[in-house]
């Protein structure tokens, strides 16, 4: 009886050892986890399949990379427009302007340095892809997925051309300047003050309805609380077109300008001519309000 039992047992550990053994028609098969058995040749398509995967990764934490500097970018939007906040509500503090015009210039040659080294690096992917497009060339075009090599180059591509758009989206260079002014208005109406500034600074220097450009700058100016700004603002566009239907409201938001920077004075001279000039305004209206408060 136990001579059996020892043979049963014998039988049964050669049974797993043998399930244990790998299979020889496995041998030369590419698309298994482990590959074995392959030739010379196939040994050179498995490490170009994962030259390609590597490189799907590369494509990938660049996408990564661009979508953190998109965030970068919305980050120093959103720092310039606490800025502006604070700018409005501390009015002793004005000179305080020109050094964040100077910050705001160090976050364009920051965003001038990182369009430089994201061109580098698209570059040098593009070396490498042209390497790797060499080496397929030279390999059984049988075994080889040309296909997949091309439409990797082609995402790439589409990715470049994709992210110098989203880089280059703030030139107006390009635009008519009847199109620049309606998209400012457009801005200013959705208090993207920051913004609208640029696109009508943009069409003062193309000389393109200055008044009006001077006019809204002078109403972000206002807003922002930059008083002093927006006084100067307000002059200027009354000296280049005093006849536009803005002319009430200017002169109202002139008067309160100044009145708000300790000019008295000169507060209530503006609140009488708006009165004498456009008396049935609601401009008028709140003037007539604000000079009782003023005596």
């Amino acid at each position: 009886m136990s001579k059996t039992v020892f043979l049963l047992s014998v039988s049964i550990l050669s049974a797993f050892a043998s399930m244990q053994e790998p299979s020889a028609f496995g041998a030369g098969d590419l698309d298994a986890p482990n590959p074995y058995g392959l030739s010379s040749t196939e040994k050179h398509i498995v490490k170009n399949q994962k030259d390609i995967k590597r490189l799907q990764n590369i494509l990938m934490k660049q996408q990564s990379v661009s979508e953190e500097n998109r965030e970068r970018l919305d980050g120093i939007q959103s720092i310039l427009e606490t800025l502006n906040k604070q700018v409005r509500s501390i009015e002793n503090r004005l000179n305080r302007v020109s050094d964040v015009n100077k910050s705001i210039s160090s976050l364009n040659k920051r965003v001038d340095a990182l369009e430089q080294t994201q061109s580098e690096n698209f570059e040098k992917i593009r070396t490498v892809l042209k390497e790797l497009s060499s080496m397929l060339d030279s390999i059984n075009e049988k075994y080889v997925d040309k296909e997949q090599f091309a439409a990797l180059e082609k995402s790439f591509l589409a990715f470049k051309s994709s992210y110098e758009k989203f880089i280059k989206k703030g030139d107006l260079s390009g635009k008519p300047n009847s199109q620049v002014y309606k998209e400012a208005k457009k801005k200013f109406a959705k208090k993207q003050y920051s913004e609208a500034a640029i696109y009508f600074e943009h069409l003062i220097k193309n000389h393109y309805k200055p008044a009006a450009s001077n006019y809204y700058l002078g109403e972000i100016a206002y807003r922002q609380g930059r008083y002093k700004d927006a006084v100067a603002y307000y002059k200027q566009s009354a000296s280049l077109y005093d006849k536009s239907s803005y002319m009430p409201a200017l002169l109202l938001h002139t008067a309160i300008s100044l009145g708000r920077l300790g000019k008295k004075r000169e507060a209530k001279t503006f609140y009488e001519t708006l009165i004498d000039l456009y008396p049935n305004s609601k401009s008028a209206a709140v003037a007539r309000k604000n000079l009782k408060k003023l005596k």
